[in-house]
């Protein structure tokens, strides 16, 4: 008789807090919540680039690896596209791209059915496949383009692949400071808690700050502020950030937001300042000849000291946030990985070393106990650790209205359970029903000042500000106070717990589930190719909260198994193995 095995992680999810159980001696599964009717999933879809529509750009075969019978090649001109139109069946699918990068990483462009997006193919000089994120296809004919963004890349094909939307895991872990203030650890319960149920809204700037207030009638939960004029190289220079700090301390005071810092670190030393490479630029690689490899070699050089010095001056303004028992969500050495700031500009090794140094100097030598560390994700390389990383960020600047669901799903598939994950920078709006469609539930996002909001249109930023979804200090008073428990009677579904398991004597898969009676459900399982295996109505008078399905002819491998009532379902993905 075939031995099984399978086990489970429940997720109570659509706005109530997660929980996980994991059966003892029993494989993980990952339990998913939709939000949308899901009728038995569609087969998958695979289009060879080669046999698409294409633009300024041609068939190839010189490069080895592809599949079908050749790729295509040519994107050097910014006109240049290839454009796949085919028949599907409505709902969500996964989008992947084989794809071809021997020149290095490169950017692309993306429509689906006329939504925009961007995305980024990873350095490979071989042909592999890259998660686009999610998209909704139409019922009969659609139409995907990928453009030529930066250029210089191969296609190879793309696949699309049935799926559900999922709301991500709690994380497993709490703040990497034993020490953590209690105003800290309070924060980090919060937003742990309202991860995959609602979205803080963010900006950046007091100015700006006001004008969304103004403008939406909605104060943002997270307030951003750039330490930047607090860098010794920049007051060296003539500038003066005297009060800028306790400006923002007394934002905080008035509003009851959520601070989040950053720092645009000028170079300590070494700066060009020449044209187009000014000493306020020193932040920048180009701007600088600043070596942080070179002087993280030599502890006992006066760069070194330097270094120290800028971290210090530093702690002094964080001080401030912590004489006040504010707690916040610190994000330095951001956007590390694309080597235009100068402490990302010598590799992943001497960054991480950076960070390391930061955190220790902070949190051991200064006693700051009140920071959250959020690290701003690159490629897996940079990450500094989970013993000194609190929280993962992406910084997006991508066309407006797009979903970002293809960043959202490459930063789960390495965080999702571990850590809470954040929007920190955008240059666009989110849109809220694309965070529902999509599952992108961002902890908070935060627009960049400036022209990135004031040229927002004020229509959809009051819509945003306006949504359920999108919490506001006006929608939470106090975040010190704040909680959400969605009326569970109104949402029995999403709050009911949904444990799947295999019963080896009987061969079956067990169900158990809180019907409602007087309810209408459907159950179903089919299996990742999107073959229906069993479909059945329940009558909850007569199952009650338990149901099993034969398998005596299910071979190993994962299987989805949804209950849904028509208007919203819960779903489980079961692994079968000898």
């Amino acid at each position: 008789m075939l031995q099984k095995k399978m086990s489970f992680m429940v997720s109570l999810l659509i706005n109530q807090l997660l929980k996980k159980t994991q059966l003892s001696k029993l494989l993980l599964i990952l339990f998913t919540v939709s939000y949308f009717p899901h009728p038995c999933l569609s087969a998958e879809i695979k289009l060879e680039a080669e046999n698409a529509s294409l633009t300024g750009v041609t068939k190839s075969t010189s490069y080895a690896g592809y599949s079908g019978t050749g790729y295509v090649s040519g994107f050097d001109n910014s006109a240049d596209k290839i454009t796949f139109t085919f028949n599907a069946t409505t709902g969500l699918y996964d989008l992947f791209i084989g794809f071809c990068t021997p020149n290095g990483e490169k950017g692309y462009d993306l429509s689906v059915n006329g939504s925009s997006s961007t995305g980024m193919f990873t350095f490979s000089n071989t042909f592999i496949e890259a998660n686009s994120g999610k998209v909704s296809l139409n019922e009969g004919q659609n139409v995907i383009i990928i453009g030529n963004g930066w250029g210089w890349f191969y296609i190879d094909y793309i696949r699309l692949i049935p799926t559900v939307a999922s709301v991500p895991l709690k994380p497993s872990q709490g703040l990497s400071d034993s020490l953590a203030t209690q105003s800290a650890k309070d924060l980090y319960a919060r937003l742990s808690g309202l991860y995959g149920q609602k979205v803080l809204s963010g900006q950046f700037g007091l100015e700006d700050l006001q004008y969304v207030k103004t403008t939406t009638g909605h104060t943002p939960v997270i307030a951003g502020f750039d330490l930047i004029e607090y860098s010794p190289s920049r007051i060296e220079y003539g500038s003066n950030p005297t009060g800028q700090a306790e400006s923002w301390i007394n934002w905080e005071h008035e509003t009851g937001c959520i601070i989040n810092l950053m720092w645009h670190w000028n170079a300590p030393t070494d700066l060009i300042n020449l044209p187009e490479k000014e000493w306020w630029r020193g932040f920048y690689t180009i701007a600088t000849t600043f070596d942080i490899a070179a002087v993280l070699a030599d502890t006992t050089s006066e760069k070194y000291d330097l270094l120290l010095r800028d971290m210090d001056s530093i702690a002094h303004q964080l001080k401030k946030f912590s004489d006040e028992d504010i707690p916040v969500l610190w994000r330095p050495l951001h956007e590390a990985s694309g080597g235009w700031f100068w402490w990302g500009a010598k590799g992943p090794e001497p960054f991480i070393q950076l960070w390391r140094l930061m955190y220790n100097r902070m949190v051991y030598h200064h006693q700051l106990h009140n920071l959250i560390w959020v690290y701003t994700a690159g490629d897996t390389a940079w990450y500094p650790g989970d013993d000194v990383v609190d929280i993962v960020s992406l910084d997006i600047y991508t066309s407006a209205g797009s979903s970002m669901s293809g960043d959202w799903e490459n930063i789960q598939a390495y965080f999702n359970g571990k850590k809470i994950v954040a929007l920190s920078e955008s240059g666009t709006l989110p849109v809220a029903d694309k965070i529902r469609l999509f599952g992108t539930w961002w902890s908070w996002f935060a627009i960049w000042q400036g022209d990135y909001i004031r040229n927002a249109d004020k229509t959809e930023l009051t819509a945003l500000y306006n949504d359920n979804d999108i919490l506001t200090m006006e929608k939470i008073g106090n975040w010190r106070t704040y909680s959400y428990v969605k009326n569970t009677q109104a949402n029995k579904l999403q709050n009911s717990e949904l444990k799947v398991y295999y019963k080896p004597l009987s061969a079956s898969v067990y169900i158990n589930f809180d019907f409602l009676p007087g309810r209408n459900y459907q159950l179903q399982l089919h299996n990742m190719q999107g073959v229906c295996l069993f479909k059945t109505q329940i009558n909850p008078s007569q199952y009650k909260d338990n149901f099993e399905v034969p398998a005596v002819h299910f071979s190993n491998g994962v299987y989805i198994v949804t209950v849904n009532n028509g208007t919203s379902q819960s779903s489980g993905k079961l692994v079968i193995m000898n």
